[in-house]
């Protein structure tokens, strides 16, 4: 009965190595994963975006909503025919 005894300290402590070691191993591909995100995930958003303040698309210049430029006149529909239902 002895013999059990060593045996199931020596499973235990197997399988706490082997835990511990797989623990060890995702964060180190966590780690390694969010090195590579911070690092080329902010080249990548630089190259797309450009200037992280303004990207390609946004204007330079602040929009006034009373600036006449911007305004679109407004389009009344006209209906040339009616058809009636019944």
């Amino acid at each position: 009965m002895h013999i059990w005894r060593i045996a199931g300290v020596a499973l235990a402590a197997g399988l706490a190595l082997f835990l511990v070691t797989l623990l060890l191993k995702l964060i180190l591909v966590a780690a390694v994963a969010f090195m590579l995100i911070r690092v080329i995930g902010w080249q990548l958003v630089r190259r797309f975006s450009g200037n992280l303040g303004r990207g390609r698309w946004q204007p330079n210049h602040a929009i006034a909503i009373d600036n006449p430029t911007y305004r679109v006149p407004m389009s009344m529909k006209g209906y040339t025919r009616v058809v009636p239902i019944s």
